[in-house]
């Protein structure tokens, strides 16, 4: 069975699900008292981390549904189609920090392709991407892009990276939106400065359908303190 759209939800943090009709993956859901968000709890059928801090890879918020192993398959450096019922995941090694690491260590791109889309979760970034990095990343229809500093890159290098990928569509991720103290700018430096070349566009709620024929927007998805309605 063929899909047109992709259903993308956002839970706060850098934490979202994608789901293509058949599966949903989750990626980085975090642990809630760590860092001051509302109880989360999400229904998945796999999950991604792109690193084993607790705000990024906390499985106990994650009721796994029944599915084959091999709903999440590996591709090569250059995936071309994605069967509608796969994620065709592709890694891009990272840093955490601008210091290779040392400071907090290792962070995974995920780069996931499936009904004919391309998605980049960037995680948590702390650098800028070099050439090489870049060049496996690849094209992107919906970029997922750490803009709140300190942690993750800022907004200015956030712009930085969006300029260097050229992604259709970007989304922010990973800043401050009122709960817990994290020390982490607000979205408005980066929307700012993402604008003209990408039109904000002010979703009403935590989802996005996505589909081939949409470009040129920096969505900003309202996080809502909600249940989550199940799969």
């Amino acid at each position: 069975m063929s899909h047109s759209t992709v259903t993308l939800t956002w839970y706060g943090h850098s934490c979202f699900s994608i789901s293509n009709g058949t599966w949903t993956l989750v990626l980085d859901p975090y642990k809630p008292d760590m860092i001051g968000y509302p109880p989360l709890k999400i229904k998945a059928h796999a999950m991604l981390a792109s690193h084993q801090h607790e705000d990024h890879n906390y499985q106990a918020a994650v009721t796994f549904l029944r599915a084959p192993r091999n709903i999440v398959l590996p591709v090569g450096d250059s995936p071309e189609t994605a069967a509608d019922d796969h994620f065709l995941l592709k890694t891009v090694a990272s840093c955490h920090d601008a210091q290779g690491g040392a400071r907090r260590g290792q962070n995974q791109i995920h780069v996931i392709r499936t009904c004919d889309l391309t998605i980049a979760h960037l995680g948590d970034l702390g650098h800028l991407l070099s050439d090489q990095q870049a060049a496996e990343i690849g094209p992107v229809d919906l970029l997922l892009i750490p803009v709140g500093g300190y942690y993750t890159i800022d907004a200015r290098q956030a712009m930085q990276t969006i300029e260097q990928l050229k992604p259709r569509n970007v989304a922010p991720m990973h800043y401050q939106i009122g709960y817990g103290r994290l020390p982490i700018a607000m979205v408005e430096p980066f929307l700012s400065l993402v604008e003209p070349a990408y039109t904000v566009n002010r979703l009403p709620g935590a989802r996005l359908e996505l589909d081939r024929d949409m470009s040129g927007n920096c969505f900003l998805f309202k996080y809502k303190k909600e249940p989550d309605p199940g799969v």
